[in-house]
Protein backbone atom coordinates (compact mmCIF):
# COMPACT_ATOMS: atom_id res chain seq x y z
CA UNK A 1 0.00 0.00 0.00
CA UNK A 2 1.14 3.43 -1.20
CA UNK A 3 2.39 5.47 1.79
CA UNK A 4 0.03 8.83 2.26
CA UNK A 5 2.55 10.81 4.33
CA UNK A 6 5.07 12.84 3.19
CA UNK A 7 8.50 12.65 4.94
CA UNK A 8 9.83 15.64 6.04
CA UNK A 9 13.28 17.60 5.18
CA UNK A 10 14.34 14.53 2.53
CA UNK A 11 15.36 14.92 -0.67
CA UNK A 12 15.65 12.10 -3.59
CA UNK A 13 19.35 11.89 -5.47
CA UNK A 14 19.27 9.86 -8.02
CA UNK A 15 22.30 9.24 -10.11
CA UNK A 16 21.99 8.20 -13.92
CA UNK A 17 24.21 6.52 -16.90
CA UNK A 18 22.35 6.26 -20.21
CA UNK A 19 18.74 6.05 -18.58
CA UNK A 20 15.81 5.28 -20.49
CA UNK A 21 11.94 6.28 -20.46
CA UNK A 22 11.75 4.61 -16.88
CA UNK A 23 13.85 7.76 -14.96
CA UNK A 24 11.07 9.93 -16.55
CA UNK A 25 8.52 8.13 -15.06
CA UNK A 26 9.78 7.99 -11.43
CA UNK A 27 10.62 11.61 -11.41
CA UNK A 28 7.28 12.03 -12.70
CA UNK A 29 5.92 10.15 -9.69
CA UNK A 30 8.35 11.82 -6.92
CA UNK A 31 7.69 14.93 -7.98
CA UNK A 32 3.76 14.90 -8.29
CA UNK A 33 4.42 13.73 -4.40
CA UNK A 34 6.05 17.24 -4.17
CA UNK A 35 9.20 15.84 -3.01
CA UNK A 36 12.89 17.56 -4.33
CA UNK A 37 14.75 15.56 -6.77
CA UNK A 38 18.23 16.13 -8.00
CA UNK A 39 19.52 13.70 -10.50
CA UNK A 40 23.04 13.04 -11.94
CA UNK A 41 24.02 12.80 -15.63
CA UNK A 42 26.81 10.61 -15.08
CA UNK A 43 28.02 11.31 -18.52
CA UNK A 44 25.83 9.53 -21.08
CA UNK A 45 26.10 12.15 -23.78
CA UNK A 46 24.52 13.46 -26.12
CA UNK A 47 22.31 10.45 -27.38
CA UNK A 48 20.43 10.86 -23.86
CA UNK A 49 20.09 14.77 -23.20
CA UNK A 50 16.49 14.56 -24.32
CA UNK A 51 15.57 12.31 -21.13
CA UNK A 52 17.21 14.64 -19.07
CA UNK A 53 15.50 17.67 -20.45
CA UNK A 54 12.34 15.66 -19.58
CA UNK A 55 13.34 15.50 -15.98
CA UNK A 56 14.20 19.06 -15.66
CA UNK A 57 10.75 19.88 -17.38
CA UNK A 58 9.15 17.92 -14.58
CA UNK A 59 10.65 19.97 -11.83
CA UNK A 60 13.92 18.12 -11.33
CA UNK A 61 17.42 19.53 -10.67
CA UNK A 62 19.75 18.09 -12.86
CA UNK A 63 23.62 18.09 -12.28
CA UNK A 64 25.89 17.05 -14.98
CA UNK A 65 29.63 14.86 -15.45
CA UNK A 66 30.96 15.67 -18.84
CA UNK A 67 32.26 11.97 -19.08
CA UNK A 68 31.58 8.82 -17.05
CA UNK A 69 32.91 8.84 -13.72
CA UNK A 70 30.94 5.87 -12.24
CA UNK A 71 27.93 5.67 -9.34
CA UNK A 72 29.76 6.23 -6.40
CA UNK A 73 31.12 9.96 -8.07
CA UNK A 74 27.72 10.53 -8.73
CA UNK A 75 26.34 10.05 -5.65
CA UNK A 76 28.86 12.36 -3.75
CA UNK A 77 28.22 14.79 -6.55
CA UNK A 78 24.99 14.74 -5.77
CA UNK A 79 25.00 15.05 -2.63
CA UNK A 80 27.65 17.73 -3.11
CA UNK A 81 25.47 19.56 -4.87
CA UNK A 82 22.56 18.93 -2.26
CA UNK A 83 24.52 20.44 0.77
CA UNK A 84 25.71 23.52 -1.09
CA UNK A 85 21.79 24.46 -1.36
CA UNK A 86 22.66 24.59 2.74
CA UNK A 87 18.78 23.19 3.06
CA UNK A 88 20.59 20.59 5.71
CA UNK A 89 17.75 17.20 4.26
CA UNK A 90 17.81 14.24 4.61
CA UNK A 91 18.57 12.37 1.42
CA UNK A 92 17.34 9.19 -0.13
CA UNK A 93 19.17 7.89 -2.97
CA UNK A 94 17.33 5.51 -5.30
CA UNK A 95 18.31 3.89 -8.60
CA UNK A 96 17.22 5.06 -12.13
CA UNK A 97 16.33 1.49 -13.26
CA UNK A 98 12.71 1.08 -11.91
CA UNK A 99 13.89 -0.75 -9.86
CA UNK A 100 12.55 1.01 -6.55
CA UNK A 101 9.06 2.00 -7.15
CA UNK A 102 7.36 5.36 -5.24
CA UNK A 103 6.07 3.68 -2.55
CA UNK A 104 9.05 1.80 -1.38
CA UNK A 105 11.20 5.37 -1.38
CA UNK A 106 8.70 7.08 0.74
CA UNK A 107 8.73 4.11 3.09
CA UNK A 108 12.58 4.55 3.23
CA UNK A 109 12.28 8.20 4.03
CA UNK A 110 9.82 7.55 6.22
CA UNK A 111 12.05 5.28 8.10
CA UNK A 112 15.07 7.41 8.25
CA UNK A 113 12.39 10.04 9.90
CA UNK A 114 11.84 7.62 12.26
CA UNK A 115 15.89 7.05 12.70
CA UNK A 116 17.69 9.51 12.31
CA UNK A 117 20.64 8.75 13.59
CA UNK A 118 20.66 5.54 11.18
CA UNK A 119 21.46 4.90 7.74
CA UNK A 120 18.35 3.32 6.56
CA UNK A 121 18.34 0.69 3.97
CA UNK A 122 15.52 -0.25 1.85
CA UNK A 123 16.35 -4.76 1.48
CA UNK A 124 15.04 -7.18 -1.17
CA UNK A 125 14.59 -10.36 0.04
CA UNK A 126 16.21 -12.35 -2.77
CA UNK A 127 13.64 -14.84 -3.45
CA UNK A 128 11.32 -15.93 -6.93
CA UNK A 129 13.62 -14.99 -10.46
CA UNK A 130 16.35 -13.60 -9.16
CA UNK A 131 19.26 -13.26 -11.36
CA UNK A 132 22.43 -15.63 -10.10
CA UNK A 133 25.04 -12.63 -10.45
CA UNK A 134 22.94 -10.64 -7.72
CA UNK A 135 22.05 -13.60 -5.58
CA UNK A 136 25.47 -14.75 -5.34
CA UNK A 137 27.00 -11.37 -4.97
CA UNK A 138 24.75 -10.15 -2.19
CA UNK A 139 25.32 -13.52 -0.41
CA UNK A 140 29.17 -13.37 -0.38
CA UNK A 141 29.49 -10.16 0.57
CA UNK A 142 26.38 -10.14 3.25
CA UNK A 143 28.28 -12.96 4.94
CA UNK A 144 32.26 -11.25 5.16
CA UNK A 145 30.42 -7.95 5.82
CA UNK A 146 28.33 -9.58 9.32
CA UNK A 147 31.97 -11.28 10.19
CA UNK A 148 34.23 -8.15 9.47
CA UNK A 149 31.41 -5.53 10.93
CA UNK A 150 29.23 -8.06 13.45
CA UNK A 151 26.35 -5.95 11.98
CA UNK A 152 23.58 -8.16 9.90
CA UNK A 153 22.45 -6.26 6.84
CA UNK A 154 20.32 -8.04 4.51
CA UNK A 155 21.05 -6.68 1.11
CA UNK A 156 24.07 -4.76 1.30
CA UNK A 157 23.97 -3.58 -2.61
CA UNK A 158 20.88 -2.11 -2.33
CA UNK A 159 20.82 1.64 -3.96
CA UNK A 160 17.92 2.94 -2.12
CA UNK A 161 19.21 4.25 0.87
CA UNK A 162 18.50 6.89 3.41
CA UNK A 163 21.40 9.20 4.73
CA UNK A 164 21.18 11.32 7.26
CA UNK A 165 21.52 14.94 6.72
CA UNK A 166 24.35 15.19 9.62
CA UNK A 167 26.07 12.18 7.99
CA UNK A 168 26.53 14.56 4.07
CA UNK A 169 29.87 15.60 5.24
CA UNK A 170 31.42 12.11 5.99
CA UNK A 171 29.41 10.48 3.15
CA UNK A 172 31.22 12.97 0.73
CA UNK A 173 34.21 12.26 2.19
CA UNK A 174 34.28 8.48 1.83
CA UNK A 175 36.63 7.12 -0.67
CA UNK A 176 35.44 5.05 -3.73
CA UNK A 177 34.05 6.28 -7.21
CA UNK A 178 31.97 3.15 -8.57
CA UNK A 179 29.73 0.60 -6.91
CA UNK A 180 32.57 0.11 -4.38
CA UNK A 181 31.44 3.20 -2.70
CA UNK A 182 28.17 1.67 -1.68
CA UNK A 183 30.01 -0.88 0.40
CA UNK A 184 32.98 1.62 2.07
CA UNK A 185 29.43 3.41 3.28
CA UNK A 186 28.58 0.43 4.92
CA UNK A 187 31.90 -0.35 6.14
CA UNK A 188 32.14 3.12 7.74
CA UNK A 189 29.24 3.18 9.60
CA UNK A 190 30.63 2.89 13.11
CA UNK A 191 33.26 5.56 12.56
CA UNK A 192 30.40 7.79 11.39
CA UNK A 193 28.84 7.13 14.57
CA UNK A 194 25.67 5.95 12.79
CA UNK A 195 23.06 2.55 13.35
CA UNK A 196 21.96 0.47 10.81
CA UNK A 197 17.81 0.33 10.11
CA UNK A 198 16.27 -1.50 7.60
CA UNK A 199 12.91 -1.99 5.74
CA UNK A 200 11.98 -4.82 3.41
CA UNK A 201 11.01 -3.51 -0.25
CA UNK A 202 9.90 -5.19 -3.13
CA UNK A 203 12.61 -7.61 -5.24
CA UNK A 204 12.15 -5.56 -8.74
CA UNK A 205 14.16 -7.16 -11.75
CA UNK A 206 13.21 -6.21 -15.47
CA UNK A 207 14.14 -7.98 -18.03
CA UNK A 208 16.73 -10.12 -16.23
CA UNK A 209 18.15 -7.05 -14.90
CA UNK A 210 19.76 -5.88 -18.38
CA UNK A 211 19.41 -2.14 -17.53
CA UNK A 212 22.03 -1.99 -14.84
CA UNK A 213 25.54 -0.78 -15.52
CA UNK A 214 26.87 -3.57 -13.28
CA UNK A 215 29.80 -5.16 -14.31
CA UNK A 216 29.44 -8.52 -12.38
CA UNK A 217 33.57 -9.19 -12.50
CA UNK A 218 35.45 -6.04 -12.49
CA UNK A 219 32.35 -4.27 -9.79
CA UNK A 220 32.25 -7.42 -7.85
CA UNK A 221 35.96 -7.64 -7.42
CA UNK A 222 36.06 -3.50 -6.30
CA UNK A 223 33.40 -4.45 -3.60
CA UNK A 224 35.03 -7.53 -2.35
CA UNK A 225 38.63 -5.67 -2.16
CA UNK A 226 36.73 -2.98 -0.35
CA UNK A 227 35.68 -5.68 2.10
CA UNK A 228 39.10 -7.77 2.20
CA UNK A 229 41.43 -4.81 3.03
CA UNK A 230 39.94 -5.08 6.40
CA UNK A 231 41.77 -8.10 6.56
CA UNK A 232 45.59 -6.59 4.90
CA UNK A 233 46.52 -6.04 8.36
CA UNK A 234 46.17 -9.66 9.33
CA UNK A 235 47.53 -10.89 6.26
CA UNK A 236 50.44 -8.61 6.76
CA UNK A 237 51.22 -9.52 9.76
CA UNK A 238 51.03 -13.15 9.29
CA UNK A 239 53.66 -12.77 6.49
CA UNK A 240 55.83 -11.06 9.11
CA UNK A 241 55.14 -13.62 11.40
CA UNK A 242 55.35 -16.40 8.89
CA UNK A 243 59.03 -15.07 7.54
CA UNK A 244 60.19 -14.63 11.02
CA UNK A 245 59.15 -18.17 12.41
CA UNK A 246 60.68 -19.36 9.46
CA UNK A 247 64.41 -17.83 9.61
CA UNK A 248 64.24 -18.10 13.52
CA UNK A 249 63.90 -22.12 12.57
CA UNK A 250 66.59 -22.06 10.24
CA UNK A 251 68.94 -19.98 13.25
CA UNK A 252 68.71 -22.92 14.92
CA UNK A 253 66.15 -21.99 17.50
CA UNK A 254 62.77 -24.72 18.80
CA UNK A 255 59.36 -24.48 16.95
CA UNK A 256 57.92 -23.14 20.50
CA UNK A 257 60.70 -20.55 21.04
CA UNK A 258 60.49 -19.42 17.22
CA UNK A 259 56.81 -19.38 17.74
CA UNK A 260 56.59 -17.20 20.28
CA UNK A 261 59.11 -14.70 19.29
CA UNK A 262 57.74 -14.15 15.72
CA UNK A 263 54.28 -13.73 17.45
CA UNK A 264 55.54 -10.96 19.80
CA UNK A 265 56.79 -9.18 16.51
CA UNK A 266 53.76 -9.58 14.13
CA UNK A 267 51.22 -8.70 17.20
CA UNK A 268 52.68 -5.34 17.39
CA UNK A 269 52.92 -4.73 13.74
CA UNK A 270 48.89 -6.14 13.57
CA UNK A 271 47.99 -3.84 16.55
CA UNK A 272 49.13 -0.80 14.89
CA UNK A 273 47.64 -1.28 11.67
CA UNK A 274 44.46 -2.45 13.15
CA UNK A 275 44.11 0.58 15.33
CA UNK A 276 45.11 2.99 12.59
CA UNK A 277 43.67 1.66 9.50
CA UNK A 278 41.01 -0.96 9.98
CA UNK A 279 39.04 0.29 13.36
CA UNK A 280 40.35 3.09 13.53
CA UNK A 281 40.16 3.53 16.96
CA UNK A 282 41.63 2.65 20.08
CA UNK A 283 44.30 4.48 23.02
CA UNK A 284 46.37 2.88 25.95
CA UNK A 285 43.07 1.01 26.82
CA UNK A 286 43.02 -0.65 24.12
CA UNK A 287 46.77 -1.41 23.79
CA UNK A 288 46.31 -3.00 27.08
CA UNK A 289 43.42 -5.63 25.92
CA UNK A 290 45.28 -6.26 23.26
CA UNK A 291 48.20 -7.32 24.70
CA UNK A 292 46.46 -9.49 26.94
CA UNK A 293 44.69 -11.21 24.07
CA UNK A 294 48.05 -11.30 22.61
CA UNK A 295 50.15 -12.74 25.75
CA UNK A 296 47.46 -15.63 25.87
CA UNK A 297 46.98 -16.63 21.84
CA UNK A 298 50.82 -16.26 22.30
CA UNK A 299 51.08 -19.02 24.60
CA UNK A 300 47.87 -20.81 23.47
CA UNK A 301 49.76 -20.87 19.98
CA UNK A 302 53.11 -22.00 21.44
CA UNK A 303 52.35 -24.74 22.94
CA UNK A 304 50.32 -26.50 20.41
CA UNK A 305 53.00 -25.33 17.73
CA UNK A 306 55.69 -27.33 20.07
CA UNK A 307 53.17 -30.34 20.45
CA UNK A 308 52.53 -30.73 17.49
CA UNK A 309 56.03 -30.26 16.17
CA UNK A 310 57.05 -32.68 18.51
CA UNK A 311 54.60 -35.65 17.47
CA UNK A 312 55.81 -34.73 13.31
CA UNK A 313 59.31 -33.76 13.47
CA UNK A 314 58.85 -33.74 9.79
CA UNK A 315 56.12 -31.01 9.54
CA UNK A 316 57.57 -28.16 12.02
CA UNK A 317 57.72 -25.98 9.10
CA UNK A 318 54.71 -25.84 8.14
CA UNK A 319 52.58 -26.91 11.52
CA UNK A 320 52.35 -23.26 12.56
CA UNK A 321 50.05 -22.51 8.96
CA UNK A 322 46.69 -24.02 10.52
CA UNK A 323 47.18 -23.43 14.12
CA UNK A 324 47.54 -19.26 12.86
CA UNK A 325 44.66 -20.15 10.66
CA UNK A 326 42.54 -20.66 14.05
CA UNK A 327 43.64 -18.16 15.62
CA UNK A 328 43.16 -15.61 13.18
CA UNK A 329 39.28 -16.26 12.70
CA UNK A 330 39.40 -15.83 16.96
CA UNK A 331 41.63 -12.97 17.47
CA UNK A 332 39.72 -10.52 14.90
CA UNK A 333 36.42 -11.54 16.52
CA UNK A 334 37.92 -10.45 20.05
CA UNK A 335 39.04 -7.43 18.65
CA UNK A 336 36.17 -6.35 16.51
CA UNK A 337 33.63 -6.94 19.73
CA UNK A 338 36.52 -6.04 23.12
CA UNK A 339 39.42 -4.27 21.98
CA UNK A 340 38.22 -1.55 18.84
CA UNK A 341 35.21 -0.74 20.40
CA UNK A 342 33.30 2.46 21.11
Amino acid sequence: MLSTTQPRGAAILIPAYKPDQRLVNLVGELRGRGLDVLVVDDGGGPAYSGIFSQVEALGASVVRHAVNLGKGRALKTGLNALMLRGDSLDVVTADADGQHTLGDILKVADLLGKRPDSLALGVRAFTGKVPLKSRAGNGITRLIYTWITGMKCRDTQTGLRGLPAKSLPDMVRLPGERYEYEMNMLLRLKEMKLDLAQAPIETVYINGNKGSHFNPLRDALRILASLLKFGLSSVLSLAADWGLYVTLLNAGLGPGSAYALARVVSAGLNFTLNRTVVFRKGGLRSLAKYAALAAVQLAVGASITHLLSSLSPGLTLWIKLPVDALLFMVNFYIQREWIFTG
